[in-house]
């Protein structure tokens, strides 16, 4: 690639690169527990379905209870930072790439 292509490259991704204020390391998960209520439908089948945010930090797994309400938010929240994780592999290769041609302003 030439150097005005990887320029070119560097900020589109910088153009394309979602708003990291609200970026979540994490996962959703369902989980079905189990009620205890002897006559609840529960007992005999599937438990009742509730969505976890599961996130990982200082060793520990933490799972936080997410209302429907949130499920879209959350959901695009985890994305966001997916795909700013992945620009952002794509940005450090440009920049080595344009410092060891030292074409880029440090």
């Amino acid at each position: 690639m030439t150097t005005d292509t990887l320029k070119a490259r560097r900020q589109e991704i910088l153009d394309s690169m979602p708003d990291p204020a609200h970026v979540m390391r994490a996962s959703l998960i369902t989980r079905s527990i189990k009620c205890g209520k002897p006559n609840c439908r529960c007992a005999n089948g599937e438990g009742h379905k509730s969505l976890y945010l599961s996130s990982y930090y200082n060793g520990k797994t933490h799972l936080d209870s997410v209302p429907k309400a949130y499920k879209d938010s959350v959901s695009q929240c985890i994305k966001d930072y997916e795909d700013i994780t992945a620009l952002l592999t794509e940005l450090s290769s440009i920049n080595l790439e344009l410092f060891r041609r030292r074409e880029i302003d440090l």
